[in-house]
Formats: structure tokens, C-alpha cells, sequence
């Protein structure tokens, strides 16, 4: 509407001076260089005008040359560059298709439309690896790495590589830079921890667990869990006991019934002469989790003591969990230990029912010891193949087993991975009903109460 009425009002102003003009006709009259140019008032206006037009006819032609060259040039730029944009989506398309003859030559195509050497070159490496060209991939990513704008693109190609090819001293090296570029990546903090684990750097582990730990990027009880096992894998390499006991302190209060922290500490407690704090360490592990780890720890601080009297600091220990299965065997071993036949078999009665090789083990003691049955011990010695397995320490990532607790597994090297169960049946076997309990030769015995513990 403004553009009407513009319109109009110019139309209007023209139309007024030309009336004005045409009201008041006069003559103009030029003298120059002996000519003489006469003429009305209105012919010279309407010539002004006309030469003020070829004007600006020649200053826009003028300018439409100088700019010709240009826009020419930055046309061609323009077309060039989505063409070089199709291509590149394209080649992304071509690439999550698997189709890696046609990503590398799209790759190319897009490389020499496009003076984008970052896209460019992430698509030449992702069309590069489909292809199987590791050393090309490679090359694209040491390109990507040594470009600011694209160092973390090329950082994460190289960690990938390195991750296939098993190479992980690399692999630590190129996600710590990572991290440093990237530090709130969830993905990347988790692989930086997992990588500096495996590789045995558990100081630096524990800063990055931290780290994950605050960001959210590690649920809480997995973040407990894995700061209980680098807190005790740094005790067992340190040289310093006193270091050491700090650090297990820290781990038995992160997990209580965390057997390899709690019976570290409590040996080297008792080498210092501290048995008090030994103990009730000892008892804190057993009340959480009995394990046969924490029963033989504790026996150790009476190692010198006649049988008798250790199977009844062994009850001190058991009283709070007496009827758990550890309990009982522990129980029952010592019994053997002492000769206490009937003790042991009362231990064992229940768990017959389900025996595993340790029990079987026990009861084949209990009738070669007790009644020199060799036939009977081995028979039971017999039912071992049939048995469900003791529990152990299983790897979660491989399923090896272990005779100890370790940080890494021996077996694939996986951090944290070893839990204390029973591990899988690999074949399964059909037990024959369970033997009939023997009846003790005499009633069980009654074992003397222990005399008031001093610690």
C-alpha cells in the first residue's frame, strides 16, 4: 500500500511541473563557443531529464561489466558447492548403507567440489575403513587429528583402530587426549576408565572414576564397586603398609563384605600388632558376606594354637552367620583338624543333600580318618564328577575361573570382573540318588565353651 501511494504521489508531482511548464512557456537562449542553442523552457527540462537517464543507462552498464567477472566466478563457486554438498550426503548415505565402492568415489567427488578438508576427510576415512583400507583410514584420521576444528573426530577414528587392533597403550594415550577435549562425553569417560584399568594405572583409573562419578555418567553403586577394587589392587602394589592400610580402610568401608580388602587388612593389622583392629575387622567382613577367605584369615591370627582351641575361635567367628554354608564347612574342617569326628559330620549333614567336591572331599576324610574306610572315602571321592561346583572366583566377561581375586582377570584382562559364585555347569550330568548319611559311631560331642576371648 505505502508502494501505491509513493507511486501516486511522484506521479502527481510530475504531472504539477509539467502543468507549471506548461503554463509558463518561455525561451532559453545558449551561447557557446559560436553556437546558439534556443529552445523553450520545457524542451530544455524534458532534455535534462532524458540526459540524466542515458547517465544512469551508462553507470549501471558500467557497473554490470565490473561485476560480471565476480558473480560469474562466485556462481560457479556456488554450483560447485552443493554439488559438492549432494555428494557428501550422498557418500554419508552410501557409507551406512555398506555400499563402499560407491562411498569412496562419492568421497572423491565431494573432496574436489568442496574446499572443506574437515567433512571431506571424515567421509574419505569412513569410505575408507567400509573399503578395508585401514592405512588410508588411518592417514585421514592423523589429518583430522593435526586440525584443531576436527582433533577430536580424528582422535575417536584412531581410538577406534587402535581398540580393533588390540594396540592399548595407544588406545590410553588417544582417549586421555580425548577426554581433555571432550571431558563431559559420557561414552568417553567410561572408556578412558575401563582402558586405564585394564592397563593397570590405578591412580589415574581412580581420578577418571571420580570424574564419571560426579558427572553422572557412572551409576553410583557401580562407581562403589569399582573404587573398592582399585583401592585394593593399589594396597596390594604398594611397598608402604602404611599406604596401604589407608587405602583398604577406605575399601572395607566402601564394602564391608569385600573379602580380599578385609583379610589384606587384617594381616597386615596383625603384623603390626594391631589383632584388636585385625578382629573386628575380620568380623565386620564375616557378618556381610561369609567367605572361606575371612574363615582362614581369621584362624591365622591362632595359626600356633592346638586344634581344639581353634576350633573354638573359629565359633567365635561363626556364631553371628552358624548356619550358613561356609560356616558349616569351616566348622567341619576344624573339627577335623581336632579329631572331633561327630562335630564333623553334624557340620556336614545338611549340605550332603547337595554336595559339592568340598564336601565330598570332608566326608571322604571324615570315613578314612574316623574308620580308615578307604572303600567308603572313595566312594565318595567317586561322586565328585556328579557334583555341582564349589563356589569360586568367575570372571563375568569370560567365565574363567580363578583361584584367587584378582583386580584383572588373568584370563581376558578385564577389570573387576571376578565375582565369588558358583560357576556354570558346562555339562550337565545325572547324580545318582544321594547316599544315606553314615550314623556316627558315637554321639556328637560336646565341645568344651570357650574361655572369655581376650584381644
Amino acid at each position: 500500500m505505502r508502494r501505491v501511494l509513493l507511486y501516486l504521489v511522484q506521479l502527481a508531482l510530475i504531472v504539477t511541473a509539467a502543468v507549471w511548464l506548461a503554463d509558463r512557456p518561455g525561451e532559453v537562449r545558449i551561447d557557446w563557443l559560436g553556437w546558439r542553442v534556443e529552445t523553450s523552457a520545457a524542451v530544455l527540462a524534458l532534455l535534462m531529464v532524458a540526459l540524466a537517464w542515458a547517465l544512469a543507462v551508462l553507470r549501471g552498464l558500467w557497473r554490470w561489466m565490473r561485476r560480471a567477472p565476480g558473480a560469474f566466478v562466485e556462481a560457479r563457486r556456488e554450483r560447485r558447492r552443493e554439488a559438492g554438498y549432494e555428494a557428501l550426503g550422498r557418500g554419508l548415505a552410501a557409507v551406512a548403507a555398506g555400499d563402499a565402492v560407491e562411498a569412496r568415489r562419492l568421497a572423491r567427488k565431494a573432496s574436489g567440489l568442496l574446499d572443506e578438508p574437515p567433512l571431506t576427510r571424515l567421509l574419505s576415512a569412513q569410505a575408507a575403513q567400509l573399503g578395508g583400507d585401514e592405512a588410508e583410514a588411518e592417514r585421514q584420521f592423523q589429518a583430522m587429528r593435526a586440525d584443531p576444528a576436527t582433533e577430536f573426530l580424528g582422535l575417536r577414528g584412531l581410538l577406534a583402530k587402535a581398540l580393533r587392533d588390540g594396540d592399548r597403550a595407544s588406545a590410553v594415550a588417544l582417549a586421555e587426549r580425548a577426554l581433555e577435549l571432550k571431558p563431559n562425553a559420557p561414552w568417553l569417560l567410561k572408556q578412558t576408565f575401563a582402558l586405564q584399568a585394564e592397563a593397570g594405572r590405578w591412580r589415574a583409573a581412580m581420578a577418571t572414576l571420580a570424574d564419571a562419578a560426579g558427572r553422572g555418567a557412572v551409576v553410583k553403586e557401580a562407581a562403589r564397586r569399582a573404587r573398592t577394587a582399585l583401592l585394593t589392587a593399589l594396597a596390594e602394589e604398594s611397598a608402604d603398609p602404611g599406604e596401604a592400610k589407608h587405602l583398604l580402610v577406605e575399601a572395607a568401608e566402601l564394602a564391608p563384605g569385600f573379602a580380599p580388602a578385609a583379610t589384606q587388612l587384617a594381616r597386615l593389622h596383625a603384623a603390626a600388632g594391631a589383632e584388636r583392629k585385625a578382629i573386628k575387622g575380620l568380623e565386620r567382613a564375616w557378618n556381610a558376606a561369609p567367605h572361606p577367605d575371612v574363615a582362614r584369615a581369621w584362624l591365622q591370627l591362632r595359626a600356633e594354637a592346638p586344634p581344639l582351641d581353634r576350633l573354638r575361635w573359629l565359633q567365635r567367628l561363626t556364631r553371628s552367620q552358624g548356619d550358613h554354608r561356609e560356616a558349616r564347612l569351616a566348622l567341619a574342617e576344624a573339627a577335623l583338624d581336632a579329631q572331633l569326628w561327630g562335630a564333623a559330620r553334624h557340620q556336614l549333614q545338611d549340605l550332603v543333600a547337595q554336595p559339592t567336591p568340598r564336601v565330598v572331599r570332608l566326608m571322604a576324610r571324615v570315613e578314612r580318618e574316623e574308620r580308615a574306610d578307604v572303600e567308603g572315602a572313595r566312594a565318595w571321592l567317586e561322586r565328585i564328577q556328579s557334583t555341582g561346583p564349589d563356589p569360586a572366583w568367575v570372571c563375568g566377561a569370560c567365565g574363567a575361573q580363578s583361584t584367587g581375586w584378582a583386580a584383572r582377570c588373568g584370563n581376558c584382562g578385564a577389570f573387576d570382573s571376578l565375582d565369588w559364585k558358583s560357576p556354570p555347569r558346562v555339562q550337565r550330568i545325572d547324580r545318582p540318588p544321594p547316599l544315606l548319611m553314615p550314623a556316627a559311631a558315637d554321639p556328637v560331642p560336646q565341645i568344651p565353651p570357650a574361655p572369655a576371648a581376650t584381644a
